[in-house]
């Protein structure tokens, strides 16, 4: 007689037993796809009153690899879940895999967490790669800058829930956060501290401490943070937005191009490049005449300053001619 593993049971002492490298070979076999009974208890069951996630991934039973389904459901559940409330049972029966899959694939939940997340990584990156610092005009970076950050932020997926489990990363972070902190935020912080850096107008160094302190080592990387935050702000702040702001100002003017380059002119102006508004005009004129061309911020830098400074010589000039005619202004003023 044989067991369910094909293995004799002894009768009598008469039972032949296969070699030991068969063993083996059985016990390091993948797990069937299909769920079967597991004898195991589990504390990770599903708890009432929450939703069922097998509608949020259509496609995750449809891939002919059992790991590819297993990321693909478990996504929408950490997501709505969390890490740690997330039943690894349902992520299996989502998948159509048994549980014991999730091991052998992955090592264990964290290994299938770390996996999900990875691949929310390679997705943003590859379709939204940070540009490289020295390539262009630090203007013209800034900008490619602010549209990679918002895009990755702002960039849908098919089920909503890739924006929710990096948020929730965020505010409850694992073990796991280090990594996403390393290869998918800093690349991009980095970037963005070295453009600001170039573009920040040269500052007469604080008389005193903790002011001094501040300007070396935290107004570039405070400046720079503050560009995430405002890119940040439109994705969680999106249901107070809509409530705010009327549909047509909105529709007009809260796409991801025209944001781009609202904070983009914002951040040149922070960092003493120039006025908003005129950055701003140049962009959008560049932008209407030529719609194909990528923005390039660095002429409209060169031409707000240039207004800039035509406008103080007048005003200069204006002054000398006041001082020179007091009764002019005087004839002026009645």
């Amino acid at each position: 007689m044989f067991n369910f593993l094909g293995l004799p049971v002894m009768m009598g002492g008469n039972a032949r037993f296969p070699p030991v490298s068969f063993v083996h070979k059985i016990s390091m076999a993948p797990p069937q796809e299909k769920i079967t009974q597991d004898s195991e208890a589990s504390d990770e069951s599903t708890t009432a009153g929450e939703s069922n996630d097998n509608a949020a991934v259509p496609s995750a039973s449809t891939s002919a690899d059992p790991s590819a389904r297993l990321i693909a459901a478990a996504g929408p559940v950490f997501a709505r879940r969390g890490f740690d409330r997330a039943p690894v049972r349902e992520i299996a029966k989502i998948a159509g895999v048994n549980i014991a899959a999730i091991n052998y694939y992955f090592g264990d939940k964290m290994g299938l967490y770390r996996a999900v997340l990875a691949g929310i990584r390679d997705r943003r990156q590859r379709e939204y790669p940070v540009p490289i610092v020295g390539s262009a005009p630090p203007e013209e970076i800034l900008g490619k800058l602010v549209h990679t950050l918002l895009s990755r932020m702002l960039a849908s997926d098919n089920t909503g829930w890739e924006a929710m489990l990096m948020m929730r990363e965020m505010q409850q972070p694992t073990t796991a956060m280090n990594e996403v902190v390393q290869e998918y935020f800093r690349p991009l912080h980095d970037a963005m501290c070295q453009t600001i850096e170039q573009l920040m107008a040269p500052l007469p160094v604080a008389g005193s401490e903790p002011t001094r302190s501040w300007q070396e080592d935290a107004l570039v990387a405070q400046t720079a943070l503050g560009v995430v935050g405002q890119c940040l702000h439109y994705l969680i702040g999106k249901p107070v937005i809509e409530k705010l702001v009327p549909p047509e100002v909105r529709q007009q003017h809260f796409d991801t191009e025209s944001l781009c380059r609202h904070i983009t002119a914002s951040t040149l102006a922070v960092c003493g490049r120039s006025d908003i508004v005129q950055i701003r005009q140049q962009i959008d004129d560049q932008n209407s005449n030529n719609p194909e061309t990528t923005t390039r911020p660095a002429d409209a830098i060169k031409a707000a300053t240039s207004s800039t400074t035509n406008n103080s010589a007048a005003n200069t000039l204006a002054a000398d001619n006041l001082a020179a005619n007091p009764h002019t202004a005087s004839g002026r003023q009645t």
